[in-house]
């Protein structure tokens, strides 16, 4: 009787320890999914305020300044 019990116990262990790495596997797989995803974003988002003009950066601005700086000194 009591060997039954050990054999069903490993094999309850087995069991379990299969299915809680499955468990971990599936985890890892979501977190690493959600982290690539949220770093491609933040590239595209960098990418974006590289690519954009800068809204200072304009003639009108440059010019404006330019006129200011004339007038301080």
């Amino acid at each position: 009787m009591l060997y039954l019990l050990e054999v069903n116990a490993l094999v309850a262990a087995f069991v379990f320890a299969g299915a809680g790495l499955i468990m971990l596997g599936l985890f890892a797989w979501q977190e690493a999914k959600a982290y690539a995803a949220a770093r491609r974003r933040m590239y595209q988002h960098i990418a974006t305020l590289v690519t954009q003009p800068r809204f200072f950066a304009n003639s009108f601005a440059i010019s404006r300044s330019g006129s200011r700086s004339d007038i301080r000194t």
